[in-house]
C-alpha cells in the first residue's frame, strides 16, 4: 500500500502535521516547518520508513507560497520598495562573498572538485543548483547534502537570533493560527485560488528559474499592488504550505546515511552557521544605512532558498515582501553567474561524455 508514492506522501504529511502540532501545543518557533522537519527526520530514523512526497506536491506548495508572499505588496509597501535597492544590492554582494567562503572551506577542508564545491557553496536556488550541478558532472548528492544540512542549521537558530535582536515575541506569530486575520471569503478567496491555478499553468510552460515559486509571486503582487484584489490567506493553508515544506527538507535530510552525514554534513552545517551571523552582521550594518528594522534585513540576508525563508517570513510575519524581493533578487544572479562560473571551473557533463577516449 505504502509503495504508492501519494499514499506515501499522504502518511508524511500526516507525520509531518502530526510534529507541527506537538511543536504548536509546546509553543515553540515555527511549529509547522520545524515541528514538520523533525517528526518527518525522526520517523526515519527511528522507524525506518521511507518518508518522501511526491515531487509534484512541493511543486504545488511553492505556488501556495508564491501567492501568499505576493499578498504582502499592497499598494503601501510597493510605494516603499525603491528604498530596498541599496539594501538589495548589499545583499547581491554578501551574497558573492558568502558563496567565495563556503567553496573554499569545501575545497580545502571537504574535499571535494571544483565543480561539487562551487555549487555546494551556491547560497540558495537548490532547485536551479541541482540541475546545473548534474549538467557539469559535479556530485548532486553531496551538493544537495550541503544545501540541505545548511537549510537546517539556518531554519533551526534563525527565530532564536530574530527574538534575540528584535523583541520580537514569536509566540504571537503562533497564535495568529488560531486567530485568522479576516474570515473565509468565498468571492474573494476563491478568485485568490484562481490567480494561484491559473499562475501554475504558466509557470509549467515557463523558462523562469523557479518558476513554480516565482509566476504565483509576481502575479498576485501584481494585483494586490495595483489595489485591484486583498486578501490574505487563510492560516491553515500557510500552515499545509509550511508542513509541505518541513517534510520535505527533513524527508531529503533523512535520506542521507550516517557516514555521508558526517562526511559533509557537519561542515555544510557549520559554514551555515558561520554565514548566519555573517548575515547578522551585515543585517546590523545596513540598519545603520538604509533605517530599516534588523529582523527583515537579517532574514533577507540568509543564504538559503527563496520559498523556506519566504515561509519564515510569512509565519513570523516579518516584512515578508522586503524578504521575498531580496530573496527572488538572488535567484537570479544565481542563474546569471553560476553557469560562467561552473563553465570555467568545470566541463559541461555532456561534452565529457563525448570527449574521444
Amino acid at each position: 500500500m505504502l509503495r504508492n508514492p501519494y499514499v506515501r506522501g499522504g502518511a508524511t504529511i500526516a507525520i509531518g502535521a502530526a510534529g507541527g502540532a506537538v511543536f504548536f501545543v509546546l509553543n515553540l518557533a515555527l511549529p509547522w516547518v520545524l515541528g514538520s522537519l523533525a517528526a518527518t527526520f525522526i520517523t526515519r530514523q527511528i522507524t525506518g520508513f521511507r518518508t518522501d512526497l511526491p515531487r509534484s506536491w512541493r511543486g504545488y506548495a511553492m505556488v501556495a507560497i508564491g501567492t501568499m508572499l505576493g499578498t504582502s505588496f499592497t499598494p503601501e509597501v510597493v510605494a516603499h520598495a525603491g528604498g530596498w535597492a541599496v539594501s538589495i544590492v548589499a545583499m547581491l554582494l554578501l551574497s558573492l562573498g558568502f558563496g567565495l567562503f563556503a567553496y573554499m572551506v569545501f575545497r580545502l577542508f571537504g574535499g571535494m572538485d571544483r565543480g561539487t564545491a562551487l555549487f555546494a557553496a551556491t547560497p540558495g536556488g537548490l532547485t536551479v543548483v541541482s540541475m546545473l550541478a548534474e549538467q557539469y558532472g559535479a556530485a548532486v548528492n553531496r551538493v544537495a547534502l550541503c544545501h540541505t544540512a545548511r537549510l537546517v542549521v539556518l531554519l533551526a537558530s534563525a527565530p532564536f537570533i530574530i527574538e534575540a535582536i528584535s523583541g520580537i515575541d514569536l509566540s504571537d506569530a503562533n497564535s495568529a493560527f488560531l486567530n485568522p486575520v479576516e474570515p473565509l471569503d468565498p468571492v474573494r478567496h476563491g478568485g485568490l485560488v484562481l490567480v494561484a491555478v491559473a499562475s501554475w499553468a504558466v509557470a509549467r510552460r515557463s523558462s523562469l528559474p523557479s518558476a513554480l515559486l516565482l509566476v504565483p509571486l509576481l502575479s498576485s503582487a501584481a494585483l494586490h499592488g495595483a489595489g485591484l484584489v486583498t486578501v490574505h490567506v487563510p492560516p491553515v493553508l500557510s500552515s499545509l504550505a509550511q508542513i509541505v515544506i518541513g517534510a520535505g527538507i527533513g524527508a531529503r535530510f533523512a535520506d542521507y546515511t550516517l557516514r555521508q552525514i558526517l562526511r559533509d554534513g557537519w561542515l555544510a552545517a557549520l559554514v551555515g552557521l558561520v554565514l548566519a551571523l555573517g548575515a547578522l552582521a551585515a543585517a546590523w550594518a545596513m540598519v545603520r544605512v538604509t533605517g530599516d528594522e534588523i529582523a527583515p534585513l537579517f532574514l533577507a540576508y540568509l543564504p538559503g532558498g527563496a520559498p523556506e525563508l519566504g515561509v519564515v517570513a510569512l509565519a513570523l510575519m516579518i516584512n515578508p515582501a522586503m524578504v521575498a524581493a531580496h530573496h527572488v533578487s538572488r535567484v537570479f544572479l544565481i542563474v546569471a553567474i553560476l553557469p560562467v562560473l561552473a563553465r570555467r571551473l568545470t566541463v559541461p557533463k555532456q561534452v565529457t561524455d563525448s570527449a574521444p577516449k
